[in-house]
């Protein structure tokens, strides 16, 4: 689930045989059907935008813990140097045992910091990839300041996508690219969209991409009902709530007011509290004009202002449901 953060993905190497066989490309025949996976975020005749595999996970169980480890970690540092400092013997002994405690629980705290929580908190609130038809580019953020933002032209050699492995659970797939340089050696990893469970889910977000891209944004969706954008990136509380019932899933969905309320209560007010300590990612002002579009775009998506807006229209609601039940068949 944290794969990228830890363990973060290797470079400066061969591609796998597992990549190799799971390799996507944008040229290819795709008879699946093309679906957002819950990950995009913008639409309309210039550009698509997605958000990466670490929104879903952003303040989420690996922050909660993190950060109650780290709280548990200083308040019983305090409670032993309190204990320590008050120890009957002499003034070395004193200090050689509040150092030892302290040290102890400053090592304690800065490896849970440079292990996960470096990564999550005082970031990004996401890292958007942009897939551009007019200019035939593809724009992954890193961040704001200079040379932020990597671009790769559409249908490069040198971009390799495919479907990729989580690092501790094998069963989490998710849309990666690797940048290869002349030797075909792996120099950087980018995710587009979120994790799923199955292969399906990956190929169906691939075909959604490659529509866009290759035949335009009158293709892309099967069914006008699909032509909706469900993700809110929007850091707002009920954003957060409605994030957190996604990631526990449909089994816990009906005890999210009874049984687990502790449990989804806590995992919002930690996301709600990560991403306040996050900036807003921003493209350089020469993308953004690379990027612009018409104000009367008919291709223009409207963005929610909260995750599943659009579904209190019962058609697209009924769509979406039927839609679910489908991808049944094949899980």
């Amino acid at each position: 689930m944290l794969t990228g953060w830890q363990p973060p993905f290797k470079v400066e190497r061969d591609l796998t045989k597992e990549e190799c066989d799971g390799e996507l490309k944008h040229d290819a025949s795709i008879e699946v059907s093309a679906d957002d996976a819950i990950s995009l975020v913008r639409f309309n005749s210039v550009f698509i935008e997605y958000v990466d595999r670490t929104f879903k996970i952003k303040g989420m169980t690996a922050t909660l813990v993190s950060l109650t480890l780290s709280c548990l970690t200083v308040f019983g540092v305090s409670a032993l140097i309190f204990k320590a400092s008050g120890m009957r013997g002499g003034l070395a002994d004193s200090v050689f045992s509040v150092s030892s405690v302290a040290l102890a629980g400053t090592g304690m705290i800065a490896l849970i910091w440079f292990l996960y929580l470096r990564k999550d908190v005082f970031s990004y609130t996401h890292y958007p990839v942009r897939f551009n038809r007019i200019t035939r580019k593809i724009y992954f953020f890193r961040h704001n300041g200079p040379g932020g933002v990597v671009v790769v032209p559409w249908g490069s050699p040198f971009a390799f996508f495919h479907i990729g492995r989580g690092g501790q659970d094998p069963q989490l797939r998710d849309l990666r690219c690797h940048l290869l340089d002349r030797n075909h050696q792996v120099q950087q990893t980018f995710t587009i969209g979120h994790f799923w469970d199955h292969d399906q889910d990956i190929r169906e977000e691939w075909a959604l991409i490659c529509r866009y891209m290759q035949e335009g944004p009158e293709t892309c969706f099967d069914d006008p009902l699909d032509r909706v954008i469900t993700l809110s990136t929007l850091p707002t509380f009920r954003n957060h709530w409605m994030l957190v019932c996604l990631m526990m899933g449909t089994a816990l969905f009906p005890l999210r007011y009874t049984l687990m309320l502790p449990v989804y209560s806590a995992l919002t007010l930690s996301r709600w509290l990560t991403f306040k300590t996050c900036k807003a990612p921003v493209f350089p002002p020469e993308i953004e004009a690379e990027c612009a579009i018409a104000p009367d775009d008919p291709h223009a998506l409207p963005e929610p202002r909260f995750m599943a807006e659009f579904a209190s229209d019962p058609a697209i609601y009924a769509r979406a449901r039927q839609r679910h039940l489908d991808r049944q068949l094949w899980r």
